[in-house]
Protein backbone atom coordinates (compact mmCIF):
# COMPACT_ATOMS: atom_id res chain seq x y z
CA UNK A 1 0.00 0.00 0.00
CA UNK A 2 2.87 2.42 0.85
CA UNK A 3 4.20 1.72 -2.41
CA UNK A 4 1.41 2.35 -4.50
CA UNK A 5 0.63 5.53 -2.65
CA UNK A 6 4.30 6.77 -3.09
CA UNK A 7 3.86 5.97 -6.95
CA UNK A 8 0.45 8.17 -6.99
CA UNK A 9 1.97 10.92 -5.24
CA UNK A 10 4.79 11.03 -7.90
CA UNK A 11 2.39 10.52 -10.94
CA UNK A 12 0.06 13.62 -10.11
CA UNK A 13 3.35 15.54 -8.83
CA UNK A 14 4.48 15.05 -12.73
CA UNK A 15 1.23 15.66 -14.27
CA UNK A 16 1.05 18.67 -12.16
CA UNK A 17 4.36 19.88 -13.19
CA UNK A 18 3.79 19.45 -16.72
CA UNK A 19 0.40 21.26 -16.33
CA UNK A 20 2.55 23.88 -15.01
CA UNK A 21 4.92 24.05 -17.78
CA UNK A 22 2.30 24.39 -20.33
CA UNK A 23 0.63 26.85 -18.07
CA UNK A 24 3.61 28.92 -18.63
CA UNK A 25 4.00 28.45 -21.78
CA UNK A 26 0.89 30.35 -22.46
CA UNK A 27 1.66 32.70 -19.87
CA UNK A 28 4.78 34.81 -21.71
CA UNK A 29 2.68 34.02 -24.81
CA UNK A 30 -0.08 35.82 -23.52
CA UNK A 31 -2.26 33.21 -24.85
CA UNK A 32 -5.02 30.47 -24.04
CA UNK A 33 -4.64 31.12 -20.06
CA UNK A 34 -6.70 32.83 -17.75
CA UNK A 35 -4.09 35.17 -16.19
CA UNK A 36 -1.54 35.93 -18.64
CA UNK A 37 1.94 38.13 -18.70
CA UNK A 38 0.09 40.94 -19.65
CA UNK A 39 -3.15 40.62 -18.25
CA UNK A 40 -4.50 42.69 -15.19
CA UNK A 41 -4.36 46.59 -14.25
CA UNK A 42 -1.31 48.58 -14.65
CA UNK A 43 0.10 50.40 -12.53
CA UNK A 44 3.69 52.49 -12.17
CA UNK A 45 6.28 50.53 -14.36
CA UNK A 46 8.54 51.00 -11.93
CA UNK A 47 7.09 49.18 -9.46
CA UNK A 48 5.89 46.53 -11.07
CA UNK A 49 9.19 45.98 -12.65
CA UNK A 50 10.68 45.36 -9.12
CA UNK A 51 7.65 43.40 -8.23
CA UNK A 52 7.99 41.03 -10.89
CA UNK A 53 11.80 40.65 -10.74
CA UNK A 54 11.26 39.76 -6.77
CA UNK A 55 8.49 37.42 -7.99
CA UNK A 56 11.01 35.80 -10.81
CA UNK A 57 13.84 35.79 -7.95
CA UNK A 58 11.97 33.89 -5.63
CA UNK A 59 11.06 30.80 -7.99
CA UNK A 60 14.19 30.99 -8.80
CA UNK A 61 15.99 30.91 -5.36
CA UNK A 62 13.84 27.94 -4.34
CA UNK A 63 15.22 26.13 -7.21
CA UNK A 64 19.10 27.14 -6.14
CA UNK A 65 18.60 25.86 -2.56
CA UNK A 66 17.00 23.02 -2.76
CA UNK A 67 19.53 21.82 -5.65
CA UNK A 68 22.45 22.17 -3.87
CA UNK A 69 24.19 19.00 -2.34
CA UNK A 70 24.09 20.47 1.04
CA UNK A 71 20.45 20.61 1.29
CA UNK A 72 19.70 17.46 -0.33
CA UNK A 73 21.75 15.80 2.39
CA UNK A 74 19.33 17.64 5.22
CA UNK A 75 16.23 17.31 3.32
CA UNK A 76 16.29 13.73 2.59
CA UNK A 77 16.92 12.81 6.20
CA UNK A 78 12.61 14.08 6.47
CA UNK A 79 11.81 13.21 2.72
CA UNK A 80 12.06 9.50 1.50
CA UNK A 81 14.65 9.09 -1.40
CA UNK A 82 11.70 7.99 -3.37
CA UNK A 83 10.05 10.96 -3.35
CA UNK A 84 12.40 13.14 -2.76
CA UNK A 85 12.42 14.66 -6.22
CA UNK A 86 8.37 14.37 -6.94
CA UNK A 87 8.48 16.94 -3.81
CA UNK A 88 10.56 19.27 -5.37
CA UNK A 89 9.05 19.47 -8.14
CA UNK A 90 5.03 19.75 -5.99
CA UNK A 91 7.32 22.80 -5.08
CA UNK A 92 7.86 24.51 -7.95
CA UNK A 93 4.52 24.03 -9.70
CA UNK A 94 3.63 26.26 -5.95
CA UNK A 95 5.99 28.59 -6.53
CA UNK A 96 4.35 29.56 -10.31
CA UNK A 97 0.88 30.07 -8.44
CA UNK A 98 2.33 33.58 -6.70
CA UNK A 99 4.35 34.09 -10.00
CA UNK A 100 1.04 34.21 -12.21
CA UNK A 101 -1.23 35.65 -9.92
CA UNK A 102 0.64 38.35 -8.72
CA UNK A 103 2.95 39.38 -11.66
CA UNK A 104 1.90 43.36 -12.04
CA UNK A 105 1.58 43.85 -16.62
CA UNK A 106 4.32 46.56 -18.09
CA UNK A 107 1.94 47.39 -21.18
CA UNK A 108 4.84 49.17 -23.25
CA UNK A 109 5.76 47.77 -26.20
CA UNK A 110 8.76 46.81 -27.69
CA UNK A 111 8.18 45.63 -30.42
CA UNK A 112 5.31 44.81 -32.77
CA UNK A 113 5.42 42.57 -35.55
CA UNK A 114 2.10 42.67 -37.77
CA UNK A 115 3.75 41.22 -40.77
CA UNK A 116 2.14 37.09 -40.73
CA UNK A 117 4.90 35.31 -41.93
CA UNK A 118 7.70 37.11 -38.98
CA UNK A 119 4.82 36.26 -36.32
CA UNK A 120 4.55 32.41 -37.50
CA UNK A 121 8.64 32.68 -37.47
CA UNK A 122 8.67 33.83 -33.88
CA UNK A 123 5.83 31.23 -32.82
CA UNK A 124 8.03 28.44 -33.78
CA UNK A 125 11.15 29.94 -32.69
CA UNK A 126 9.15 29.91 -29.46
CA UNK A 127 7.82 26.76 -28.97
CA UNK A 128 11.64 25.49 -30.59
CA UNK A 129 12.70 27.26 -27.17
CA UNK A 130 10.33 25.30 -25.01
CA UNK A 131 10.70 21.73 -27.11
CA UNK A 132 14.44 22.69 -26.59
CA UNK A 133 14.02 23.20 -22.68
CA UNK A 134 11.54 19.79 -22.55
CA UNK A 135 14.13 17.70 -24.69
CA UNK A 136 17.11 18.98 -22.39
CA UNK A 137 15.42 16.81 -19.30
CA UNK A 138 15.55 13.69 -21.00
CA UNK A 139 19.52 14.28 -21.35
CA UNK A 140 18.43 12.90 -17.29
CA UNK A 141 15.95 10.96 -18.06
CA UNK A 142 12.86 12.71 -18.21
CA UNK A 143 11.00 10.77 -15.75
CA UNK A 144 13.39 10.46 -13.15
CA UNK A 145 14.21 14.50 -13.44
CA UNK A 146 10.46 14.91 -12.62
CA UNK A 147 9.99 12.64 -9.79
CA UNK A 148 8.53 9.36 -11.55
CA UNK A 149 11.69 7.00 -11.90
CA UNK A 150 12.14 7.23 -8.53
CA UNK A 151 9.16 6.02 -7.27
CA UNK A 152 8.77 3.17 -9.53
CA UNK A 153 11.91 2.10 -8.65
CA UNK A 154 10.66 1.92 -4.98
CA UNK A 155 7.30 0.31 -5.96
CA UNK A 156 9.28 -2.27 -8.20
CA UNK A 157 11.95 -2.88 -5.23
CA UNK A 158 15.06 -2.44 -8.17
CA UNK A 159 18.16 -0.37 -7.34
CA UNK A 160 18.28 3.03 -9.78
CA UNK A 161 20.77 2.74 -11.93
CA UNK A 162 24.55 3.97 -11.59
CA UNK A 163 24.69 7.75 -12.35
CA UNK A 164 27.49 8.76 -15.09
CA UNK A 165 28.51 11.99 -16.43
CA UNK A 166 27.68 12.07 -19.90
CA UNK A 167 27.72 15.62 -22.45
CA UNK A 168 25.73 14.63 -25.48
CA UNK A 169 23.05 16.34 -27.52
CA UNK A 170 22.20 19.62 -25.99
CA UNK A 171 24.68 19.51 -23.64
CA UNK A 172 27.41 19.19 -26.28
CA UNK A 173 26.56 22.62 -27.03
CA UNK A 174 25.43 24.66 -24.27
CA UNK A 175 25.77 23.50 -20.55
CA UNK A 176 22.85 25.18 -19.50
CA UNK A 177 20.60 24.52 -22.12
CA UNK A 178 17.60 24.99 -19.50
CA UNK A 179 18.46 28.12 -18.02
CA UNK A 180 19.29 29.84 -21.79
CA UNK A 181 15.34 28.72 -22.80
CA UNK A 182 14.21 30.62 -19.87
CA UNK A 183 16.08 33.72 -20.47
CA UNK A 184 15.53 33.36 -24.18
CA UNK A 185 11.77 32.36 -24.45
CA UNK A 186 10.49 35.61 -22.93
CA UNK A 187 12.05 37.45 -26.22
CA UNK A 188 10.54 35.36 -28.60
CA UNK A 189 7.25 36.82 -29.03
CA UNK A 190 5.38 38.57 -31.82
CA UNK A 191 4.32 41.23 -29.36
CA UNK A 192 7.14 41.91 -26.38
CA UNK A 193 6.52 43.81 -23.80
CA UNK A 194 8.20 45.30 -21.31
CA UNK A 195 6.50 42.95 -19.29
CA UNK A 196 8.43 40.36 -21.16
CA UNK A 197 11.49 42.04 -21.01
CA UNK A 198 11.99 42.32 -17.54
CA UNK A 199 11.58 38.60 -17.17
CA UNK A 200 13.91 37.97 -19.11
CA UNK A 201 16.21 40.00 -17.72
CA UNK A 202 15.71 38.55 -14.58
CA UNK A 203 15.93 35.05 -15.38
CA UNK A 204 19.43 36.20 -16.79
CA UNK A 205 20.27 37.90 -13.41
CA UNK A 206 19.42 35.27 -11.63
CA UNK A 207 21.37 32.79 -13.66
CA UNK A 208 24.36 34.10 -14.29
CA UNK A 209 24.18 34.82 -9.86
CA UNK A 210 23.02 31.01 -9.68
CA UNK A 211 25.23 29.39 -12.16
CA UNK A 212 28.50 29.18 -10.13
CA UNK A 213 27.37 27.76 -7.56
CA UNK A 214 25.71 24.86 -9.21
CA UNK A 215 28.62 24.56 -11.18
CA UNK A 216 31.03 24.61 -7.66
CA UNK A 217 28.51 21.36 -6.71
CA UNK A 218 29.06 19.84 -9.76
CA UNK A 219 32.94 20.03 -10.05
CA UNK A 220 32.74 18.60 -5.69
CA UNK A 221 30.99 15.60 -6.83
CA UNK A 222 32.76 15.08 -10.67
CA UNK A 223 35.87 17.01 -10.09
CA UNK A 224 38.34 16.74 -13.37
CA UNK A 225 35.77 15.26 -15.55
CA UNK A 226 33.36 18.58 -15.23
CA UNK A 227 36.67 20.43 -15.27
CA UNK A 228 37.11 19.53 -18.51
CA UNK A 229 33.45 19.78 -19.84
CA UNK A 230 34.09 23.92 -18.52
CA UNK A 231 36.82 24.17 -20.63
CA UNK A 232 35.44 22.39 -23.77
CA UNK A 233 31.25 23.15 -23.61
CA UNK A 234 30.55 26.78 -23.47
CA UNK A 235 28.06 28.25 -20.55
CA UNK A 236 25.29 29.47 -22.32
CA UNK A 237 25.74 30.88 -26.32
CA UNK A 238 26.93 27.74 -28.66
CA UNK A 239 30.29 27.95 -30.86
CA UNK A 240 29.57 27.84 -34.21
Amino acid sequence: MKKTLILLYATLGYLIGMASIAYMVGFIANIGVPKAIGDGPAGSPWTAALTDAGLLWLFGLHHSITARTSFKRWWTKFVPASIERATYVYMTAGLIAPLVLLWEPIPATIWNVQWLPGQIAIWALYLGCWGMMLAATFHFGHFRFLGIAQAWERFRNTRPPEGRFSARYLYAVVRHPISLGWITAPLLVPHLSAGHLVFSLAALVYVLIATPFEEADLIEELGDVYRHYRRRVPTFLPRF
